[in-house]
């Protein structure tokens, strides 16, 4: 176990070619974009970079976590498996979540909360075991919350809108369940947190022991050339024609916009951040961690449109650095867009990134790059990227090799 606290970060840059493809789209279907240098570039949100990583890293460590407003649906899912009748179940989990007492955080008779809730996948059982220990308590909590809720309903009609600044009433749920269990009890489940909520972070309004300040920090990332949308125009074809052996036709016809081009991707990880999240434990849980990620940041693609367009390629270059004194983006390689050429844009992408990162070192020194290294499909040599490592299982290795080094 590690207790000497030590500014780290993992910086992690990569080039990468995509087919035509729409692996991050908008609201109206079109590849996302943004203007940089005053030139239109595809873009991809860090919100996908993160969740294909996020995704990834999960399934390498074998553990999930849940970003879902769905927890009451699922402890009460929960609770039914374990035989409690599903009315009952139902309205334990609605209360658990009112009974947090947390401004601005409901839970409706559809099994969702008015807002997403992320924890380990072991909350729902977390919040059984609550339950359980509390039930009579939660079913006089129900009862005396349904019956209030029927004596109002005979008030006045529950249909009729809220006119305009008029209070509405309190929900009787939340009014019982406060007394039924603890909030103290409740807030304790709402602070679990592993090792990709520490990784990715958390936030709940109005609850700040729930708060988690992640460790990963995703760029939108950008082509380092010019972005010019192509439309494919395509129909599907009724097969039911060709089986009762007449002329094909088409049941659909359409069209869709397509990108495709040179990427410059960038994320780093506060790894001093990360080792406080994880109690100072490099050894079973940080180096994992840090391995995952690189993985996932260097192999995993993602998978909007793939059956149609199988855009599964690795990075042309994949730059791993160590930092002792803060991140460093080296998106301002691209601020002047690559131009086109016979040979493509990633030669002269590459070429810039080099010497970017040169441009870099030489303003803030080098004392800063406690190690670093590339790797990836390209031949150039790299002098500004460090040492050239494949394949990427000994990159990886020397990634967190150089790490424990500096935490020793």
């Amino acid at each position: 176990m590690t207790t000497r606290r030590k500014i780290l970060y993992l910086d992690l840059h990569a080039l990468q070619s995509y087919p035509f493809s729409s692996l991050n789209r908008g609201r109206f279907g079109e590849p996302k974009q943004a203007t940089y240098g005053g030139t239109l570039r595809e873009r991809h949100s860090s919100q996908q970079g993160n969740r294909v990583l996020r995704v990834s890293i999960e399934e390498q460590l074998g553990e999930m976590a849940l970003r879902s407003p769905r927890f009451p649906e699922l402890i009460a899912d929960e609770l039914a498996g374990r035989g409690w009748p599903s009315e009952e179940a139902a309205a334990a989990g609605r209360m658990l979540i009112a009974a947090a007492a947390v401004k601005g955080l409901k839970a409706g008779k559809d099994g969702t909360s008015n807002s997403m809730l992320f924890l380990p996948d072991t909350a729902p059982a977390a919040f059984a075991n609550l339950a359980e220990r509390h039930r009579e308590a939660l079913a006089g909590a129900a009862a005396a919350a349904a019956a209030k809720a029927a004596a109002e309903a005979k008030k006045k009609d529950t249909k009729k809108r809220t006119r305009k600044g008029e209070k509405e009433d309190a929900d009787p749920v939340a009014e019982f369940a406060v007394d039924a269990v603890p909030a103290k009890e409740v807030h304790e489940i709402l602070a679990m947190r592993n090792a990709t909520i520490t990784a990715f972070g958390r936030m709940l309004a109005n609850e700040p022991g729930s708060e988690v300040r992640g460790a990963i920090r995703t760029a939108h990332s950008l082509t380092t050339h010019q972005f010019q949308p192509e439309v494919d125009f395509f129909t599907a074809v009724d097969d039911a024609e060709r089986f009762n052996g007449r002329q094909h036709a088409a049941a659909h016809l359409g069209d869709q916009d397509f990108g495709g081009g040179t990427f410059y991707r960038y994320s780093s990880q506060h790894l001093t951040r990360l080792l406080e999240g994880t109690e100072g434990d490099w050894e079973d849980t940080g180096r994992r961690l840090v391995e995952a990620y690189i993985r996932a940041f260097a192999l995993e693609v993602p998978q909007a449109k793939a059956s149609g367009t199988a855009p599964f390629t690795v990075p042309h270059v994949l730059y791993v650095a160590v930092r002792t004194d803060r991140p460093v983006n080296l998106i301002g390689a691209y601020e002047k867009a690559v131009p086109a050429t016979e040979d493509g844009y990633l030669p002269e992408s590459i070429r810039r990134l080099n010497a970017h990162a040169k441009a870099v070192h030489g303003f803030l020194g080098t004392a800063g790059v406690a190690g670093h290294a590339y790797g990836g499909l390209t031949s150039q040599k790299l002098p500004a990227l460090g040492t050239r490592i494949n394949p990427i299982e000994d990159l990886v290795g020397w990634a967190v090799e150089t790490i424990s080094r500096e935490l020793s």
